[in-house]
């Protein structure tokens, strides 16, 4: 975009916001941040102190549902679009908007970016650097196509375009926010931050107690960039208008940060087509509870030369099901670096792998109601040994270590897609080590588990023995 068009549309969409009702602070001021090879972004032109209010927009200044559906030409075409799902919704809206001439929000969408590097926009060679990265399946390029020819090909619009679809449904997954619907007289605190992790697919979202969100574009507060060390402000939700406020003292020349909360950087090169070291202290790698049943199905041989002998498919599920009543059961587990508020392996990954190596008479004992113990009971030096090889398993389908995506990185032919996606992938390879160096370190007894996975014999000299027969588990049964 030529510096003068920069700048007269950065300036129509001020006097936009004016006629909006937005209320900005004259301590701060948008900013070209081209020259770092950014957009636009919000600076403190002044000292600002915490909790001051930096800008505020009128709920009717925000693009959504409720502000666009009544400028449809036909009821059925509103019907239509407000059963959608949230997103697509949200995208046919700004559709027809963008490709109205009258459009009350063109001086708004005029400065939405009109190129967007996220993983949907990545063809097959780029992502292939990605590796056996979770986060490919997540894209949903084919399935977003699918739902365009379901849902909004049949509309009849005019100008109808695939391509600008994709860019929107992007745009809003890189800046929308679920904002709490307004309710008369509700006085309860909400603070929302961009495009929160929720990937519901309902526009009006009920969270649980009674309050239901709306997915939106939010004028100037979707202009702040992202900084997680950095973040300085926050959208608050619980007046009468939305208000971005500062939650630290802001010095005059510094740039106003929102945060958009503690993703992995594969999910802000998923949402957003960047990365930044900042959020590699979020990194996760996923375990699916697929190829953790798959292996108990096949058995494990242990380095002292014993064996856990595998299970049934009938005997996986049904244990798998047990897991599933008991809470902890998930399609697939996240294991993170170890912080302050937990470790890298999650309880709920411990539990499943000590339920499906429980000897039959203290599986019986879960079943009949007793609680499944603390984790330090069940991080047993099996069930750690077991998780070990898991991990392990999982760190071999990326297909090369830590060690090569190092020397990679420091190729001065590699395109800007391929550093990126080796930094993630290395991100979750450093996650996995992690992880393993963790589960070595489980102690517990094995007494509660199958009795022929404990043996020290060599398996060629090994006799098959009965079960070892425990004590039930004495404990109150849960309410």
């Amino acid at each position: 975009m030529a510096q003068d068009s920069f700048h007269e549309t950065t300036s129509d969409f001020l006097s936009w916001l004016q006629e909006k009702g937005v209320q900005l602070s004259p301590n701060i001021a948008v900013h070209d941040f081209r020259q770092e090879g950014r957009g636009r972004g919000v600076i403190a032109i002044a000292d600002i102190q915490e909790d001051e209010v930096l800008f505020s927009i009128p709920r009717s200044a925000v693009l959504n549902l409720n502000n666009t559906i009544s400028a449809l030409p036909t009821e059925a075409m509103q019907e239509t679009i407000s059963a959608m799902p949230s997103w697509l919704a949200l995208t046919t809206l700004m559709m027809i908007e963008s490709l109205r001439g009258d459009s009350n929000w063109a001086s708004y969408l005029t400065i939405l970016p009109e190129k967007l590097d996220s993983l949907i926009f990545w063809n097959t060679e780029d992502l292939a650097h990605l590796q056996a990265s979770t986060v490919v399946q997540k894209i949903g390029r084919d399935k977003a196509g699918e739902m365009f020819a379901q849902y909004v090909a049949p509309l009849g619009l005019a100008n109808y375009d695939t391509g600008l679809l994709h860019r929107v449904a992007s745009i809003i997954m890189a800046y929308a926010f679920d904002i709490p619907e307004e309710k008369p007289n509700d006085g309860a605190n909400e603070t929302t931050s961009a495009n929160g992790e929720d990937e519901d697919d309902d526009l009006v979202l009920d969270n649980g107690d009674d309050e239901k969100t709306i997915l939106s574009m939010i004028p100037l507060a979707d202009m702040l960039n992202a900084d997680a060390d950095r973040n300085n402000a926050r959208l608050c939700c619980d007046h009468e208008d939305l208000e971005m406020r500062s939650i630290k003292p802001i010095t005059s020349g510094e740039e106003i940060f929102n945060d958009y909360g503690q993703l992995p950087r594969s999910d802000l090169l998923r949402r957003y087509g960047f990365i930044t070291e900042q959020y590699a202290p979020y990194d996760v790698a996923e375990i699916s509870t697929e190829s953790i049943k798959s292996a108990f199905e096949t058995g494990f041989s242990l380095s002292n030369g014993s064996c856990v002998e595998p299970l049934s498919k009938l005997e996986v599920e049904s244990r798998c099901d047990l897991a599933d009543r008991e809470g902890f059961l998930e399609d697939s587990y996240d294991l993170a670096h170890p912080s302050p508020d937990g470790l890298s392996i999650p309880d709920e990954l411990v539990a499943l792998v000590y339920l499906l190596l429980l000897n039959d008479e203290n599986l019986d004992s879960i079943k009949n109601g007793n609680p499944i113990s603390s984790r330090s009971k069940i991080a047993t030096e099996l069930v750690g040994q077991l998780l070990t090889q898991l991990l392990q398993r999982r760190a071999v389908e990326y297909g090369t270590t830590i060690e090569d995506d190092k020397i990679t990185l420091q190729q001065a032919t590699l395109s800007d897609r391929a550093q990126k996606a080796i930094q993630v992938r290395l991100g979750e390879k450093k996650v996995l080590k992690g992880a393993i160096d963790e589960a070595n370190t489980f102690a517990a007894s094995n007494k509660r588990l199958r009795g022929n996975a404990t043996s020290q014999e060599p398996a060629a000299n090994k006799k098959r023995k009965p079960p070892i027969k425990f004590q039930t588990m004495k404990k109150n049964r849960t309410t």
